[in-house]
């Protein structure tokens, strides 16, 4: 498909945005805990140099430290082992006889 199409409705176009390098980060942090390897990673997926990136994460990524999270309930048996989520799916109930 062309960038620019016609439907009934009229001509469409997809809006092309190249990622920003602090995009590539917060997809590369979800990747790796380790800061140089998040670097390298950003870099690859941005095609330009390790430099650059770096330079980039070092006056704007916050450190993961100060990132807000969410509050996890702890009871005391968290320690011996995390909590299990167990999941049921049913199946509607059918009526049987009536028609």
């Amino acid at each position: 498909m062309s960038e620019t199409w016609n439907t009934k409705f009229g001509s469409r176009r997809v809006k092309q945005a190249l990622p920003t390098i602090e995009e590539a980060l917060v997809a590369a942090e979800c990747l790796n805990d380790d800061f140089d390897q998040q670097v390298e990673i950003a870099a690859s997926l941005l095609g330009i140099t390790v430099e650059d990136v770096r330079a980039v994460a070092k006056r704007s990524v916050k450190p993961t430290e100060r990132r807000l999270s969410l509050p996890i309930a702890k009871s005391p048996r968290a320690a011996v082992a995390p909590r299990a989520v167990v999941v049921e799916y049913r199946t509607p109930k059918r009526l049987v006889g009536m028609r």
